[in-house]
């Protein structure tokens, strides 16, 4: 068996993916795939094929390939001055920007606004919702949990406190089943992918479980849980028994932990840091991107690219609020919420540009498993599916046939790039019905 190969710093990132071969996936996409998931309607996936794999974003990245991405991309946050801008980029819309008349909406986030992704990702989406409607609709807007916890997202939009927020469905377990598919191993290349994944199954069957929590849905951005940074090198599944890893996502991510050897361990984000540091965990399933922003990397010197799954962190709407609109307004803020999962999600795969970059100049070792070690990990992921379908199944929803249409879903994006998903979202004739009754 062939170990993990190294990657060396001084290689370029065309280089890098090459050596990452990131499993045959990308050859089998298509009908291929398809013809595969095509069982009878009824039967149990038991015997399906292996999961289709995946190819992680970082995999991916080659200066013509992000070149692509950046076409017709453009950063609404740059009054921060944090990063390098292009002519076309564009600072938060002042005060005197605005229409006298413009809708005010009171939304809320957990990040700071500061950094790449508090001030990068997030602030700069409802910057980006601003500009879209051209001054007719302003957010006034409380970061930095100024108004409530993270966990208590989901209480402040049911109660009005506020309009738009964050409504994690991994701080409100219980109450979801279906929905925690979002983290089912080695399925979507980029969280872009996640995003239009996720949005696209919604209506058929997240949708129930979601408002019942009394919201709507706004968009459903992802964060990618495609690496893992340790204390110590993880080059094939043997290294990863027993590791104490810490994962950012729901009872999936745990399950997909146990399966591959690993010991799950709960801790908050803000103590990973010194958990890491101080041998509390060996390691974090984390975003590659987002861990120079923690410094995760700073205390934790290897890093496995592995694909193995995202996590979806979704931002819910108020339903008075909604109700409140116009019919026209709903139907405008119903395409443009679309275009905000998108736009948001694509922030977080600038944000793996710049850090693998980082990590690269930090000197961490940047670890790509080897085609048939891949598939081995892919094999032990292929049981969490089974048994996410058996659980469903098992509590009278359909598993097994939501496992054959969101592995189709995947096929369909993964087979497009991050400008192509960009372009095809922001065509209305694309646009998902079905996320909130009546659109």
């Amino acid at each position: 068996m062939k170990s993990a190969t190294t990657v060396p710093f001084s290689q370029t990132r065309r280089t890098f993916l090459r050596n990452a071969a990131a499993t045959a996936v990308a050859a089998s996409f298509g009908n291929s795939l398809l013809d595969k998931l095509a069982f009878a309607e009824g039967d149990s996936p038991a015997d399906f094929e292996a999961s289709p794999g995946n190819m992680p974003y970082v995999t991916q990245i080659t200066p013509e390939r992000t070149a692509d991405n950046d076409t017709g991309w453009i950063y609404y946050g740059a009054e921060a001055k944090d990063r390098p801008l292009k002519p076309e980029d564009k600072a938060q819309m002042k005060p005197g920007d605005f229409k006298k008349d413009a809708i005010t909406l009171k939304c809320s986030c957990y990040y700071p606004n500061a950094g790449d992704i508090g001030h990068g990702i997030h602030w700069e989406t409802f910057s980006y919702l601003e500009y879209l409607f051209e001054g007719r609709l302003r957010f006034d807007r409380y970061f930095g949990q100024s108004l409530h916890s993270l966990v208590d997202g989901w209480k402040a939009l049911r109660a009005g406190l506020v309009d738009i927020g964050q409504a994690y469905h991994i701080h409100n377990q219980g109450a979801f089943n279906l929905f925690h598919a979002d983290g089912l191993p080695f399925l979507s290349n980029s969280v872009v992918v996640a995003t239009q994944i996720m949005e696209e199954m919604y209506p058929k069957y997240f949708k129930k479980e979601f408002e019942a929590q009394q919201i709507h849905l706004a968009w459903i951005p992802h964060f990618d849980v495609q690496g893992l940074i340790c204390t110590t090198p993880i080059r094939k599944l043997e290294d990863l028994k027993g590791k104490r890893i810490m994962g950012f996502g729901s009872r999936v991510m745990r399950d997909t932990l146990i399966a591959l050897g690993a010991t799950p361990v709960a801790i908050p984000t803000p103590d990973v840091f010194v958990g890491l540091q101080r041998g509390v965990v060996d390691g974090v399933a984390w975003a590659v991107g987002s861990m120079i922003p923690w410094r995760f990397h700073e205390v934790a010197k290897y890093i496995t690219v592995t694909g193995m799954a995202n996590t979806a962190i979704s931002y819910g709407i108020n339903k008075k609020t909604w109700a409140g609109f116009s019919k026209e307004m709903q139907r405008e803020l119903y395409f443009k919420f679309r275009l905000a999962a998108n736009h948001m999600s694509e922030g977080y795969t600038k944000l793996e540009d710049r850090g693998f970059e980082g990590l690269k100049a930090a000197g961490n070792e940047i670890i790509i498993l080897e085609p048939e070690e891949k598939k081995r990990w892919v094999a032990v992921g292929d049981e969490v599916w089974k048994s996410f379908a058996k659980d469903c199944e098992g509590k009278g929803l359909p598993g097994n046939q939501f496992v054959r249409d969101f592995r189709a879903a995947a096929a369909k994006y993964n087979a497009m790039s991050i400008r192509q998903i960009r372009e095809y979202v922001q065509d209305p004739k694309n646009m998902i019905h079905g996320i909130i009754d009546g659109f």
